[in-house]
C-alpha cells in the first residue's frame, strides 16, 4: 500500500522511558511541519527493545504528547491505513524484506563470534584504521556455514560514497568503505533499528524525516537500504542537539530532562511548547500563539548550533502564560493542592488576584497560604513590628477598617491615605508594618489585593493580634 501524494512525517519514540525534552522538540517540529504543509503527522512506536520497552512508558508518551497539544493523524490508537504502528507487530514485514535482500545478493548470514569481531576491531584500531566488519562471511559457501551458530544478517555495502542533501546541513557525503557491512537482523531474528526504520518509513509513505543530528551516522546506511529495495528516499533534516546552559547534554541537573518533570513542576503546556519553539529556531518574537508558530516555522531556518534549554527562560515564559491563562482553568489545576474547606468562589477571586505573581502552578497555593492560615513571622519581619511607628499604624488601620462595611480596592486607597495623613509615615515605613502584620512576609502580593482576599474581619483580627503583642 502506498501513501497519498502529500507531505507525511513521523515521530517514532521508543517506550523505554519518559518523553525527553529533545524528543518532544523532535515531535513538535515534525507536527509543525505537517500542519504548515497541510500534511500528515504519524506516530509510530519503536518497541523492538523488548527488555526495556513497557506499555506504561508507551501510555505516558501518548499522554505527554496530548498534554503538549500534539495530535496525530495516524498512530497506535487504530488511526490510519498504514499500520500496524508498533514495530513489535511488524516482524513479518521485516522478514519479507530481509528475504528479498538475500535473494538479490545484497544481504548474507554472518557467523562470526563476538570474540572474533572484537579481535578484528582491536587489530584495525592498532593499525590506525576505522573499525568495521572485514567481510569474512561474504563469500562463505553453504557447506562452510557452522551448524551450531545462529547467524546475524549483514547488508552488503559497496565502497561508493553516499551523498545526500540535508535541509539543515546542506550537501553531505559519507564514504561507504568506512562503515562496512552492517547488521540488519540480529541472531534473535529481530530487525535492527536501521533496517526496521527503512521498511516502516517506506511502507508508511514518509516523505520527510526530521530528527536529531545524533542520527546523521545512521542516514547513509538507511539510504543504501532504501535504494537496494527500490524505495524512494525521503528528504532529511537533522536538527542540532539540545544542551543545558553549561554546554553539556541536557539532564535533570539542568532543572528537567523530561516532559513529565516539567508537568510535575507546575509548567503549563503552552509555555513548554513556546520554549521548544525557541530551541534551534528563532521565530522572531518571545511569546507566540500556536497559529503564529505554525506560520513562522521553516526547516531552512533551523540552526546548526546546539540549542540551549534554559529553565530560567522557561520560567519567564511560564509566568507570562499563567498570567494570561483563563482563571477557571487555573482554578481547576490548583484546587487539588489547596486546603480543604476553602470555598470555590473565594479561591476563584484569589487565583485571579495572584496569577500574575506565580512562576509555576505549584507556587499559587504557596502564595495563598498566608490567607488560609495564620502567617508565621519571618525573622526580619518581626523587627519591622518592633519599630515604634508600627504600633500607631496598625492601631489606626484596625480603627478605620472596623468602620467600613466591606473591603474593596477603593477602601484600601482611602484607608492608606488616612493613615499617611495621621502618622506622617509614607512609603516603606507606612506599608511594611501592614504587610508584615497581615502576611508575615516582607514581600508578596500587592497590599490592595491582600486586603480584599483577607476581608474586613481577618484584617482587623491580624492587626489587633500584633497590637496585643502576640
Amino acid at each position: 500500500m502506498t501513501a497519498h501524494n502529500k507531505i507525511r512525517v513521523r515521530f517514532a519514540p521508543s517506550p523505554t522511558g519518559y518523553l525527553h525534552i529533545g524528543n518532544a522538540r523532535t515531535a513538535f517540529f515534525n507536527w509543525l511541519f505537517a500542519r504548515q504543509q497541510n500534511g500528515q503527522f504519524i506516530l509510530r512506536i519503536e518497541d523492538t527493545d523488548t527488555k526495556r520497552s513497557t506499555k506504561a512508558f508507551e501510555q505516558s508518551l501518548l499522554e505527554d504528547l496530548k498534554w503538549l497539544g500534539l495530535d496525530w493523524d495516524e498512530g497506535p490508537d487504530n488511526k490510519g491505513h498504514f499500520g500496524p504502528y508498533r514495530q513489535s507487530e511488524r516482524f513479518d514485514l521485516y522478514k519479507d524484506y530481509a528475504d528479498r535482500l538475500i535473494a538479490q545478493g545484497r544481504a548474507y548470514p554472518c557467523y562470526c563470534t563476538h570474540e572474533r569481531l572484537e579481535e578484528v576491531r582491536q587489530r584495525q584500531i592498532k593499525a590506525g584504521w576505522p573499525p568495521k566488519y572485514d567481510g569474512r562471511c561474504r563469500m562463505l559457501s553453504k557447506d562452510d556455514r557452522p551448524k551450531h551458530i545462529k547467524p546475524v544478517l549483514r547488508f552488503q555495502v559497496s565502497e561508493n560514497a553516499v551523498v545526500f542533501e540535508d535541509k539543515i546541513h546542506k550537501k553531505l557525503s559519507f564514504d561507504g568503505a568506512v562503515f562496512g557491512d552492517f547488521i540488519i537482523v540480529g541472531s534473535d531474528d529481530i530487525a535492527t533499528y536501521n533496517f526496521a526504520v527503512v521498511i516502516d518509513d517506506a511502507l508508511m509513505g514518509i516523505t520527510n524525516v526530521i530528527r536529531g543530528e545524533d542520527h546523521l551516522s545512521n542516514t547513509p546506511r538507511q539510504i543504501l537500504i532504501f535504494k537496494a529495495l527500490g524505495f524512494p528516499v525521503p528528504e532529511y533534516a537533522h536538527m542540532s542537539l539540545i544542551f543545558g546552559p553549561d554546554k553539556t547534554p541536557l539532564s535533570k541537573r539542568h532543572g528537567a530532562a523530561s516532559i513529565n518533570d516539567l508537568r510535575e513542576s507546575g509548567f503549563l503546556p503552552e509555555a513548554v511548547v513556546n520554549h521548544l519553539c525557541h530551541l534551534g529556531f528563532s521565530p522572531g518574537k518571545e511569546l507566540l500563539s500556536i497559529d503564529e508558530t505554525i506560520q513562522s516555522f521553516s526547516l531552512q531556518r533551523l540552526s546548526r548550533s546546539p540549542a540551549i534549554f534554559d529553565i530560567e527562560r522557561l520560567k519567564t515564559f511560564n509566568r507570562a502564560y499563567i498570567e494570561k491563562a483563563d482563571t477557571e482553568r487555573l482554578l481547576n489545576l490548583v484546587e487539588p493542592y489547596c486546603a480543604e474547606g476553602v470555598s470555590r468562589e473565594w479561591l476563584r477571586i484569589a487565583v485571579e488576584a495572584v496569577k500574575g505573581e506565580a512562576t509555576n502552578l505549584k507556587e499559587i497555593p504557596d502564595i495563598l497560604l498566608p490567607f488560609l492560615k495564620q502567617p508565621v513571622l519571618e525573622k526580619e519581619a518581626k523587627q519591622i513590628l518592633d519599630e515604634p511607628s508600627a504600633r500607631e499604624i496598625l492601631l489606626i488601620l484596625a480603627e478605620k477598617i472596623e468602620r467600613e462595611a466591606d473591603l474593596t480596592a477603593d477602601t484600601y486607597t482611602r484607608i492608606i491615605t488616612a493613615i499617611k495623613q495621621k502618622t506622617g509615615a509614607s512609603g516603606r515605613r507606612l506599608l511594611m508594618p501592614i504587610r508584615v502584620a497581615l502576611t508575615g512576609k516582607m514581600k508578596g502580593l500587592e497590599l490592595e489585593k491582600v486586603f480584599v482576599l483577607l476581608g474586613k474581619k481577618e484584617v482587623v483580627a491580624r492587626a489587633k493580634k500584633h497590637l496585643q503583642g502576640v
